[in-house]
């Protein structure tokens, strides 16, 4: 029987790319890959009990079992599994995908599977508790409770408003001026005043995206903004080119991977005008057409390469 690689997304359309090329790349070493969704899920969840005619003292047990279109995953069809974001307003699918790893790890690499366990959804204020224990340099940044806390503070403009939870830079802020983030302010609801970190600008317009894999860093892109648009995702148009990365670079992205648990992740690094490196966020589900486009690193093959590594 051939073990397969089964990713988990939350819709056909969703990281199309990554998995199209995932299936490519896997195809061409003779690994299937099993795209699933996550409410393909469903569980069978009991106590274990000795497996009939089985010998007490081998400890052979049955217990609880997961499925995906009402097919068994197990060790003997399974070599892997890969998650893409599962985030719902419910979270049903966050703890799915947990549920799944708690179950299954013993006998199936689950990529992220420490990651994902210590921190159902790394969002990026847990990000920064994270980095900030383990001496990784982040964006000065404050957090506020209340909207009179943020208009009574001291600002220096530009100020940088993102929401924690926010993804493909579609939260970020920047606010020029008193006017701009009081009139921001006020469109925020009161009992989600905590949700937005509040960030020192950096006006370099650039960023490096790393992407680490089995804890290497494989290779850097640069980021950089277009016309007006002052922030530098691929997918709001960011322009990007091959970046050759720094020794120390490379070991803060590999440390951030580490620290936060993760096998495969994007590590987003900025820098100040004295070229000194800060850790933005970390990606545990980092998209990569870009990355690919850009250094001419095949990533698709990187992923099914791991996933032979550690079957």
């Amino acid at each position: 029987m051939n073990r397969k690689i089964v990713t988990f997304t939350m819709s056909l359309k969703q990281s199309q790319f990554e998995v199209d090329r995932l299936v490519t790349e896997a195809n061409k070493l003779g690994v299937e890959v099993n795209r699933a969704l996550y409410r393909d899920l469903t569980f069978d969840l009991k106590n274990p009990s000795p497996l009939r005619g089985a010998p007490l003292d081998k400890g052979a047990t049955e217990g609880s079992r997961v499925f995906v279109r009402g097919e068994e995953i197990t060790k003997e069809n399974t070599m892997g599994m890969w998650f893409r974001v599962a985030g719902t307003v419910s979270g049903k699918y966050t703890e799915g995908r947990n549920l799944t790893i708690r179950l299954l790890q013993k006998d199936i690499f689950c990529v992220n599977h420490e990651g994902y366990l210590n921190w159902t959804r790394m969002g990026k204020i847990a990000q920064h508790g994270v980095f900030l224990e383990n001496e990784i340099p982040v964006v000065n940044t404050n957090i506020f409770y209340t909207k009179e806390q943020i208009l009574n503070h001291e600002w220096i403009y530009p100020v940088i408003a993102k929401h924690e939870k926010g993804y493909q830079g579609k939260s970020v802020r920047k606010l020029d001026n008193e006017k701009e983030l009081q009139k921001f302010v006020k469109r925020i609801d009161e009992i989600n005043v905590g949700m937005f970190l509040w960030q020192k600008y950096l006006p370099t317009r650039w960023d490096i995206r790393v992407i680490v894999l089995d804890g290497k860093a494989i290779g850097g892109m640069k980021r950089s903004a277009v016309g007006d648009e002052f922030r530098s995702n691929f997918s709001l148009g960011g322009e990007v080119e091959s970046w050759q990365l720094s020794e120390d670079d490379k070991l803060l992205a590999e440390k951030v991977a580490k620290v936060c648990g993760l096998d495969y992740c994007g590590v987003d690094i900025m820098k100040d005008e004295n070229d000194k490196s800060y850790i933005l966020e970390v990606n545990r589900q980092c998209q990569f057409q870009g990355f690919e486009k850009s250094t001419g690193i095949n990533v698709a093959k990187l992923v099914v390469e791991m996933f032979l590594r550690k079957r």
